[in-house]
């Protein structure tokens, strides 16, 4: 275990300070030029407005170059554009900023898929917009089949009012076989969430969320019925000084989230739930990213039975610790608490560009990863035990692409030099704070 351990701390020494940004060497020459327009060019269906509440160039003022790389970023987090270029005019001793943007698909149906360690693979059909009404608001439905059974609509709109204003909807529901719990699952699960920004890098959040959950047979449910209602309400702050949302080479990622969740009806639950978790990215020269993740969640129970055992964590797997099956793993590293730990060193094989089929455009990339992990899963003080840390190591392919940031397919090695393969969707940070991983 200790020379697993030691290589997380070879790895943070090649931390260097580099920073990436948007090139813009072919506007140097209007540096501090004044603004007199900005058009657009290319969006057929967003909305001005939309893309225009992004700049903070403005007309009458003189063109900062780190300022507009800035709002370049910005357009390229909104996901829905496949490609930001921008071409300057002198005038007068005056500049005009022509940006020329590339609409992603508006709406495109498609087979999708699901991956988790606990279920499997499932797939099926899939419709989603991106740019609902052309105000950047994303809309999506899945049925999937296989693995599990999942019926799922979910819906986001990033800036509805004020300061990013935001409104995030997701109604699904899952039907199972829960292994590890030893029941038939049925889930249904409403959660709305409303957000905003504070300042520019600060986040803050209120949600709610209803969940019933069914069993095929007693002894798994706290209510006798075999149906638990539960109600959640929460809230969250965060910080985030990411530099790309979509592949992040420098900055913070962090959040603290508290809810209690308590039983729509008596007997069915009451206990606290808390997150944090911290994320950073550093640049490991010009185009490598450490990345350092740490989650520490805690579930306390009002008494000794509101906490519903398939809320446990379960460690192993893609999303939490590589290099085990949960399947194995999960069944005596599991509790209502949990202490996660990664690191990756990330770099380019084919960098982020637009491609092209049938007059549908997207950019996508290809990424390596070097990784490790560690974890820990308690219920008691008493498994606070060094022995009971799991760690593995691995190595990684990233397929990097909109609206999901990133598939993964890893190689990793448990202690005991067990080889696992793990296929995943979304990044190993994000699907970690998922209940089915």
């Amino acid at each position: 275990m200790l020379p697993i351990r030691l290589s997380l701390i070879g790895l943070i020494a090649l931390m260097t300070q580099a920073v990436a940004s948007p090139d813009l060497r072919h506007l140097q020459a209007f540096e501090g030029l004044r603004v007199a327009r900005i058009e657009l060019e290319g969006n057929r269906i967003t909305k001005d407005h939309v893309i225009r509440r992004e700049l903070r160039t403005a007309i009458g003022r003189p063109l900062r170059l780190g300022d507009f790389g800035a709002d370049l970023q910005r357009l390229d987090n909104l996901d829905i554009f496949s490609s930001v270029k921008v071409a300057g005019h002198a005038r007068d001793g005056e500049v005009d900023l022509v940006l020329r943007l590339r609409e992603l698909p508006f709406a495109v149906p498609y087979i999708s898929y699901d991956i988790t360690d606990e279920d499997g693979l499932s797939l099926g059909p899939a419709l989603k917009s991106v740019n609902m009404l052309g105000r950047d608001v994303f809309v999506a439905g899945y049925l999937l089949y296989g693995g599990r059974t999942l019926y799922l609509l979910d819906l986001s709109a990033p800036w509805v009012a004020g300061n990013h204003v935001s409104f995030d909807l997701e109604l699904s529901r899952v039907e199972r076989d829960n292994e590890l719990d030893g029941f038939q699952e049925i889930s249904y699960e409403v959660s709305p969430r409303i957000g905003t920004y504070v300042g520019d890098h600060g986040r803050a959040a209120v949600s709610m969320s209803y969940m019933r959950v069914e069993a095929d047979r007693s002894g798994h449910t706290l209510s006798p019925s075999n149906r638990d209602h539960l109600v959640r309400l929460g809230g969250s702050l965060g910080y985030d000084t990411r530099d790309s949302w979509g592949n992040p080479h420098v900055g913070w990622q962090n959040e603290i989230e508290l809810s209690q969740t308590g039983g729509a009806l008596p007997g069915d639950g009451d206990f606290w739930t808390t997150h944090v978790d911290v994320r950073r990215f550093q640049p490991a020269g010009r185009d490598r990213t450490l990345v350092l993740g740490g989650l520490l969640s805690l579930q306390q129970e009002s008494g000794t039975d509101d906490f519903p055992e398939y809320m446990d964590y379960r460690l192993g797997g893609a999303n939490s610790i590589r290099g085990y099956e949960v399947s194995q793993l999960g069944r005596t590293l599991r509790g209502r608490n949990q202490l996660l730990a990664t690191l990756e060193l990330r770099g380019p094989l084919l960098p982020v560009r637009e491609y092209e089929l049938l007059n549908q455009t997207a950019d996508l990339g290809l990424a390596w990863a070097l990784f490790a992990d560690s974890g820990l899963a308690w219920n008691s003080r008493s498994q606070l035990e060094w022995e009971r840390v799991a760690t593995g190591v691995g190595a990684g392919i990233r397929l990097l692409m909109p609206i999901v940031d990133m598939t993964r397919l890893d190689f990793a090695v448990s202690e005991q030099g067990d080889l696992r393969v793990h296929f995943a969707v979304f990044s190993k940070l994000k699907a970690q704070r998922f209940r089915f991983r």
